[in-house]
């Protein structure tokens, strides 16, 4: 369709304010796939390999880890619960996910 010249100051609010709506649109439905794309990537492995997350009990907390690639993905605060003074705790943490724990 071809824009044609506005007349007056009447017919160029009104191609501003169409124009203006139309963007609004578009913001609003990039918006929408963003989201659903962000929905359809929760519990995959952040690490890019697209493998949902499995949760695994390490003592008092549940960890989600990737068994695609390995990964180990802790939620805030819990690496501060894990990293204390005790270095068989550190030790117990990496030996349970070498698969090599009791």
């Amino acid at each position: 369709m071809a824009k044609r010249k506005a007349s007056s100051p009447e017919d160029e609010f009104i191609a501003r304010d169409e124009a203006k709506r139309r963007e609004l649109e578009q913001l609003k439905r990039q918006q929408a796939e963003a989201e659903a794309a962000r929905q359809e990537r929760i519990g995959t492995c952040p690490g890019g390999c697209e493998s949902k997350l499995v949760h695994e009990d390490f003592r008092d907390l549940t960890i989600d880890r990737c068994h695609s690639c390995g990964g180990v993905w802790l939620d805030p605060g819990e690496l501060e619960k894990i990293a204390t003074d005790d270095a068989s705790l550190v030790r117990d943490f990496f030996d349970f996910f070498r698969g090599t724990s009791e």
